[in-house]
C-alpha cells in the first residue's frame, strides 16, 4: 500500500526548466552587452564634452587654423560615433525586450507544469487516503463479522 507518486511529465518539466535557464543566461548576456554599449556611449559623450571644453576654455593660448580644423573634425567624428551608438543601443533595447518576453514565456511554461504536478500529487494523495480508509474500514468490518456481530 506504499505507492509513490510518479509525475509522468517530469522529463518535460526538467526540459522546460533547462530551457528557462538558457533563456535566463541569454538575457543576462544581452543585458551585459547593453551595459557595455551604454558605457561606450557615456565614454564617447565624455570625450565629446572634453573636446568642446578644451576649445572654449578661456586662456592665453593661441590656436593655429589647422589645430582648430583637427579639433572640429574630431568633434564631428565623436558626434557621429555618439549618434551611431545611440542608434545601436535603441535597436538593442528591442532585443532585450524580446529576450525578456522569451524568458517570461519559459517561466510561464515551467510554472504551468509545476502547478499540474502539484494538482496531480494532491489528487494522488487524496486517492491514496481514500484507499487506505477503505482498507481500514474493511479490516474493521471483518473483525465485526468474525465476532458474530457482537462487541
Amino acid at each position: 500500500m506504499a505507492a509513490t507518486f510518479q509525475f509522468r511529465l517530469a522529463a518535460v518539466l526538467r526540459f522546460r526548466e533547462r530551457i528557462k535557464e538558457e533563456k535566463q543566461f541569454e538575457l543576462r548576456a544581452v543585458l551585459l552587452e547593453q551595459a557595455r554599449l551604454e558605457e561606450e556611449l557615456r565614454s564617447l559623450e565624455s570625450r565629446l564634452e572634453n573636446v568642446g571644453a578644451a576649445t572654449s576654455a578661456p586662456g592665453d593660448q593661441i590656436y593655429a587654423a589647422f589645430e582648430l580644423k583637427f579639433q572640429d573634425d574630431y568633434a564631428q567624428l565623436l558626434d557621429k560615433l555618439v549618434e551611431q551608438k545611440r542608434a545601436a543601443l535603441s535597436a538593442f533595447c528591442e532585443t532585450v525586450r524580446q529576450k525578456q518576453q522569451q524568458l517570461a514565456e519559459a517561466a510561464r511554461e515551467v510554472k504551468t507544469l509545476e502547478l499540474l504536478r502539484q494538482r496531480r500529487a494532491e489528487k494522488f494523495r487524496l486517492w491514496q487516503n481514500a484507499e487506505e480508509q477503505k482498507f481500514i474500514d474493511e479490516i474493521g468490518q471483518r473483525k465485526f463479522t468474525r465476532r458474530g456481530g457482537r462487541q
